[in-house]
């Protein structure tokens, strides 16, 4: 969106009063507990609204369904906060939030906004009802056509800019994708490349967040000369942090576009299930403990981050599932396809720093990351009719099986060995 000098201010004080209605029922819900063992719902709170907008007019103007959605926002973090509990994880209380680290806020429903499409990637937003509504200029267009309808809305701030999100209600035939090709396609995502596939050119990393690194280097070092606090310390801050959202945002189109172009092509998409989380931890260790090699590993997680490996694997789930594309996950680890020969199935052990596959069993030679999006194409052939994903639903990997590989998705193609 592109509000002016006005239009921000007004945004700004409405997100405080948000922000004011989220810490006070969050406030209301750790007192009534810890003086009188009571647990206060949405609803208590919810019926409570008439009476805060009529002692504070200044809340009128939000609308009620948007002040209801900001306490069904604390009731759904309460709500995961309890299921983590019960789940023996790290709890994670909600917290009290100052109004400059308070996102935004939002409409669940079409009441009290409306979105205007000016063609191509023009429109104008209208908020509010009356005399206090404004109408604020914003860019940004989407597939769908006519039919889309706008559901809900929600206004974020960051990094001194504003962002409205959509969402919209779709026929199930408006979102279908229109696949160009039938091919089955094995892949395996690295970090030296960025795809690699059973057969054909791979694609590069573009590795943003390194290209990025000297300019962010000189940001930070001209950030820490400045007095914390200062206007200046303040600025080369925001600096900073645009720069980051640069990173992601360069990050997210490259990763859109390639995987739509995977479900475009392929009626079969197999790769292998990855945990980023789990493969950038830190190796710090502890006092007692201590880390080895920290600054290496240090380096390997920034780079395993900035592929977004995880992003990928989101994406191409919700656009496999709409172009009719069977996405196949293997068990990494009862697959271990970067160890097993994708010509014998035996298992060939590897150093990471060896990256050509050759087998001690048969004299297969391959790059070790075309041998591992072999094995998982040839995975997802012998498991095309078991339930599940990969090999997570039996105990061990079946043996290597050779023929046809039968689709089980929206269009028939021709018969294609997969090999």
């Amino acid at each position: 969106m592109y509000p002016n000098v006005v239009q921000m201010a007004r945004l700004e004080a409405w997100t405080r009063l948000h922000c004011e209605l989220h810490n006070a029922a969050l406030e209301e819900r750790i007192d009534a507990w810890r003086k009188a063992k009571r647990s206060i719902s949405y609803f208590d709170q919810q019926s409570v609204l008439p009476q805060i907008k009529a002692d504070r007019p200044e809340f009128n103007e939000l609308g009620s369904h948007a002040l209801q959605q900001t306490l069904r926002k604390l009731d759904l973090a309460f709500a995961a906060f309890f299921r983590r509990v019960k789940a023996g994880q790290t709890p994670g209380f909600p917290g009290f939030k100052s109004s400059k680290r308070f996102s935004g806020f939002a409409h669940p429903d079409p009441a009290g906004w409306k979105l205007m499409q000016h063609g191509g990637s023009g429109a104008t937003l209208r908020i509010g009802s009356g005399e206090t509504a404004m109408s604020i200029r914003a860019r940004g267009r989407h597939r769908f056509g006519g039919e889309a309808k706008p559901n809900d809305i929600t206004l974020t701030r960051r990094n001194g800019q504003w962002f409205v999100s959509v969402t919209l209600r779709v026929p199930d035939a408006t979102c279908a994708r229109q696949r160009t090709a039938d091919m089955r396609r094995g892949v395996d995502f690295g970090i030296n490349d960025w795809a690699r596939f059973d057969q054909g050119p791979l694609i590069a990393n573009p590795r943003w967040v390194r290209d990025e690194l000297p300019h962010l280097a000189v940001l930070q070092r001209q950030r820490a000369r400045k007095r914390k606090g200062s206007l200046r310390h303040r600025r080369l801050g925001q600096r900073v942090a645009r720069l980051h959202d640069r990173i992601g945002n360069l990050c997210r189109d490259f990763v859109h576009k390639e995987t739509t172009t995977m479900v475009q092509q392929c009626a079969v998409v197999a790769t292998e299930q990855l945990t980023p989380k789990t493969m950038s931890r830190s190796a710090r260790g502890k006092g007692e403990a201590p880390g080895w090699r920290v600054w290496q590993k240090a380096g390997l997680n920034r780079e395993i981050l900035s592929a977004g490996f995880g992003m990928a694997h989101r994406m191409l789930a919700y656009k496999a599932e709409e172009a009719g594309t069977r996405l196949h996950l293997s068990h990494t680890r009862q697959l271990k396809p970067s160890q097993r020969c994708a010509a014998c199935w035996e298992l060939a052990p590897k150093t990471l720093a060896q990256r050509v596959h050759v087998c001690p069993h048969c004299g297969h030679t391959a790059p070790r990351d075309q041998n591992s999006a072999m094995v998982v194409l040839i995975d997802a052939h012998n498991t095309q009719d078991t339930p599940g994903t990969g090999v997570a639903a039996r105990p061990k990997p079946l043996p290597r099986q050779r023929g046809k590989s039968r689709s089980v998705t929206r269009e028939t193609p021709a018969t294609t060995p997969c090999v």
